[in-house]
């Protein structure tokens, strides 16, 4: 009851005057607030720190329903004072996002972008990328042709960020289960390498179809 109560005053409150401030905000800023009470994970003092993350998969994806067989992780770090780099990082994120909603953008499954503003033991802000793709050719053209990703190597290399370091992963995984539930017994239906059944191969019920990624 005490959760119904503090969702319901949250929601009643913030969200109508995030609204009115997101008004006031150029089109290219928004704030954000979580519709419903987030689990405490732990406070700075056990390391535990909290961010905004977004998430983008292309609407023709969402009804094809590929399996993905090439993921790419990037986890920037910018040195928390150098405000110019940060506005940079954020102005090249919007650059890419923007980049991937082009439909003819090929082999893009999903993206992800989690960003934690200030990881006050390490003093760094991280930006942390995940996108998936059907294959490791998808990827590669997508890199090597992206206007927004030769802008931000151009921004490494001629010193125009100052502060910022990254790591870069390719993973190709050796093989995927994909996992799904059944909306009559809730039993687990599965399958490695390809999507799972629509329907549970115990009692015949159809599952939810759960996404990929």
């Amino acid at each position: 009851a005490c959760m119904a109560i503090g969702t319901a005053i949250w929601q009643c409150g913030l969200l109508p005057l995030k609204a009115v401030l997101d008004a006031g905000l150029p089109s290219e800023l928004r704030l954000f607030a979580c519709e419903a009470p987030f689990p405490c994970l732990g406070k700075a003092e056990d390391r535990t720190y909290y961010g905004v993350a977004a998430y983008f998969a292309p609407r023709k994806v969402r009804k094809q329903r590929r399996m993905p067989e090439y993921f790419v992780c990037n986890v920037g770090q910018i040195f928390a004072s150098q405000i110019y780099d940060m506005q940079y990082t954020m102005n090249t994120l919007m650059d890419v996002w923007q980049e991937f909603q082009d439909p003819k953008t090929k082999g893009l499954l999903a993206n992800i972008v989690a960003v934690f503003p200030d990881i006050e033991d390490q003093n760094v802000a991280k930006e942390i990328n995940l996108s998936a793709w059907e294959s490791p050719k998808d990827a590669h053209n997508w890199y090597v042709r992206s206007p927004g990703h030769k802008n931000a190597l151009f921004q490494h290399s001629s010193g125009v960020l100052k502060a910022f370091g990254n790591l870069l992963a390719s993973l190709e995984p050796a093989a995927i289960r994909h996992r799904d539930c059944c909306r009559q017994c809730s039993r687990p239906v599965e399958a490695v390498g390809g999507m799972a059944p629509s329907q549970c191969g115990v009692c015949g019920g159809q599952t939810f179809r759960h996404p990929i990624i």
